[in-house]
């Protein structure tokens, strides 16, 4: 790999085991609107994609209609429900020293499609928010990963806040996911892959595959 000027981590199945519940409460809303998933589907299927996507496709393949306000009712509700089990969601093996041993002067921040408030109130359940006093999320983007737009604009946020000489070249990200790799490499980054949600099989083309946060050294 290049040499590393900034790092950008997701956040849900990466820093956070956020997946369970998410799938759990998207779900949830979905049959509060009669949309059934097909037998079979699993957490995987909606996996690195932002709730906005994911309902998007489940309606669509449900055949039913999801205009801007019933988006709205179902973005919200899921909020809700996501709310109600956050303080049972802990963090992955590893991460807390990971981050505690980032090198000085290294900058770094989560470029996630998750939601602002759940990101926060995760870090602040684990001590972790003032760590990343700024991230980009999904109340920051339009397109889902493996766009490569929130990895994009977590550079973006990097270079404003004193360092705007850093490149997507020599910018680091943490993933989980396959769509999350794709993201990276459409970004030009290098990327690698912890196996928490996926199989090493599925995470390939990361610079490098790890089965925990603890295998990472920063030297």
């Amino acid at each position: 790999m290049q040499e590393v000027r900034s790092v950008l981590f997701d956040f849900d199945g990466l820093i956070a085991d956020t997946e369970p519940l998410h799938f759990a409460t998207f779900r949830q809303t979905l049959l509060d609107y009669d949309v059934e998933l097909p037998p079979g589907t699993g957490r995987a299927r909606f996996m690195g994609i932002h709730d906005r996507a994911s309902f998007a496709i489940a309606f669509e393949e449900a055949g039913r209609p999801l205009d801007q306000e019933t988006l709205a009712e179902v973005l919200l509700r899921k909020a809700q429900l996501y709310q109600e089990g956050i303080t049972s969601i802990e963090i992955f093996d590893g991460v807390a020293e990971t981050l505690a041993s980032i090198p000085p002067g290294l900058p770094f921040t989560i470029a996630s499609g998750g939601r602002r408030k759940e990101i926060s109130t995760v870090l602040g359940k684990h001590g972790l928010a003032e760590m990343f006093p700024a991230f980009i999320c999904s109340d920051d983007i339009d397109k889902s990963k493996p766009d490569p737009e929130c990895f994009l604009k977590g550079l973006e946020l990097l270079q404003q806040s004193g360092h705007p000489d850093l490149t997507a070249a020599n910018c680091l990200t943490f993933e989980d996911s396959f769509r999350g790799v794709e993201a990276a490499r459409k970004a030009g980054m290098m990327c690698i892959a912890v196996t928490n949600s996926y199989g090493a099989e599925d995470l390939h083309e990361a610079d490098r595959v790890l089965s925990s946060l603890r295998e990472w050294s920063w030297a």
